[in-house]
């Protein structure tokens, strides 16, 4: 077997298995423990989310990442809900569903 006929296999295999992203937006009173309410996301990419957040570390099966002042203008498009980075504490989880 030639080399480029195992990569492309490989390629296709690992396209096939891209899934669907889930992305929550949560959020919290500050220095609070409870869940206040939470958000899907719709429109926006696994790709557009890490570049928004600086390309952090991602295992691309499931992470929760804080939300910086400096992330919410970017992130604002994407949600219904206002941010108000001065009451509450905010989080993105991410879940890649692969079936």
């Amino acid at each position: 077997m030639e080399t480029n006929q195992h990569v492309d296999r490989n390629l296709k295999r690992a396209a096939s298995n891209l899934g669907q992203y889930e992305f929550i937006l949560n959020w919290y009173k500050i220095n609070g423990k409870a869940l206040l309410d939470e958000e899907t996301l719709s429109n926006l990419s696994i790709d557009t989310l890490l570049k928004i957040l600086g390309d952090p570390i991602w295992n691309d099966i499931y992470h929760c990442w804080a939300i910086e002042k400096k992330h919410i203008p970017a992130l604002q498009t994407y949600t219904q809900h206002t941010f108000k980075p001065d009451t509450f504490t905010y989080f993105i989880e991410v879940y890649h569903h692969t079936s």
